[in-house]
């Protein structure tokens, strides 16, 4: 038996009877024999709930102080997992991301994994234990507590899979796996048993939010299985690994495998001068797409980052610049995408009726920007052309 490595998201532990849940089907694989350690992100809400305190404080919060506030909610869940797993009988410990020797760079907000010290968790796995980490936090060289950003959760877990060298990590989330499309847009999205770590990555940096691309990035370059899995039933979901088996076996057939889509997004287009060297350099939020487009930079980034942008512009000195609301983006995933002219016609024809803006490929995506409002339609079509009913 070897170590296996579970993450359990914020709606997986969103209330005491899931906790509770969770806690009684982790006491019936602690006596198979594995063990296990548990990895969970803040209780459902948690985290926007400490956020909107904040912002009822200021406008604009320190970031050391946020990083303080928000790691609160993980250290919630954790805790309360530990006390579940006691009450059924199983010894359990719980760590935060600093105890459980998570280190980061000091970039508050968006820190990024620089190594991983685990003792702690290896001495109390030799006692027979469920470790539990706290997600989405670690600390920093200079001793300071840091967050890892959107999806940090996700990170930690395939991060301390790595160093652990653990059997597999299993992500448990509220859905069955990854799917071809959103299913709660897409009625018909089909199951996906198994996914390769590169067509994965394309998913995720292109908006699927079951997995985020660090999170990927970790398990391909330590070839770390991850399957992705309900926290509801335990059943298994998607593999994510190496690669995956060909559906169609013809050489070089075109293939989706899976349609990613993004809504709510801000455009700004800044003027590419010598200011926007140091905008970029001082940049610590996500930027969804990034690309030049003649003599601006242009940067298209989640709504919700809105206020903390704007600031940072005007302290960079950008008083009047373009902004966009409502961008939308539908991107095909899969081999043979790539500038393939017939394909490219068919998606123009399926998509005649829709005010497409740009339409750009990568090398496993095609990529459609359009009204957000057009997104759920475009997506659904698609889907339909290319997965059927």
């Amino acid at each position: 038996m070897g170590i296996i490595v579970k993450k359990f998201g914020g709606s997986s532990v969103g209330s005491v009877p899931q906790i509770q849940a969770i806690a009684k089907k982790l006491a019936q694989e602690y006596h198979q024999g594995d063990q296990l350690v548990l990895v969970v992100s803040a209780m459902a809400r948690t985290t926007d709930s400490l956020f909107g305190l904040a912002h009822e404080i200021t406008s604009h919060p320190s970031r050391r102080e946020m990083d303080m506030l928000l790691t609160a909610g993980e250290r919630i869940s954790m805790s309360l997992l530990s006390l579940a797993l006691l009450e059924e009988g199983i010894p359990s410990i719980s760590f935060t991301g600093s105890q459980s020797g998570i280190i980061t760079d000091d970039h508050h907000g968006n820190a990024k994994i620089l190594k991983v010290n685990a003792f702690r968790i290896h001495e109390e796995l030799n006692k027979a234990k469920i470790v539990i980490v706290a997600g989405f936090q670690g600390v920093s060289t200079a001793k300071e507590i840091t967050t890892l950003g959107r999806g940090g959760s996700d990170t930690s877990a395939v991060a301390l899979a790595c160093y652990l060298q653990a059997q597999h990590c299993e992500i448990y989330t509220d859905v069955a796996g990854v799917y071809s499309a959103d299913p709660r847009i897409v009625r018909n999205a089909r199951l996906l048993p198994e996914i390769s770590f590169m067509d994965m990555l394309a998913l995720a940096y292109n908006g699927s939010k079951v997995l985020h691309p660090r999170a990927v990035e970790f398990a391909s370059k330590y070839k770390v299985p991850v399957e992705v899995k309900s926290s509801f039933t335990f059943a298994p979901g998607t593999m994510i690994k190496n690669e995956e088996s060909p559906k169609d076996k013809t050489m070089e057939t075109i293939q989706v495998t899976a349609i990613a889509h993004k809504e709510n997004i801000l455009r700004y287009l800044i003027p590419l001068d010598e200011k926007a060297h140091t905008l970029l350099n001082k940049w610590q939020n996500e930027v969804f797409k990034i690309t030049v487009q003649g003599e601006a930079l242009e940067l298209y980034i989640e709504d919700k980052y809105e206020s903390e942008i704007d600031y940072l512009l005007t302290e960079s000195g950008y008083d009047e610049l373009s902004k966009d609301h409502n961008w939308g983006f539908v991107i095909l995933i899969g081999l043979g995408l790539a500038a393939d002219p017939a394909f490219m016609a068919r998606v123009l024809k399926l998509t005649q009726t829709i005010d497409i803006k740009r339409i750009s490929h990568g090398e496993r995506s095609l990529e459609l920007i359009l009204p957000t409002q057009q997104v759920a339609k475009t997506l659904v079509l698609l889907h339909q052309e290319f997965f059927g009913e």
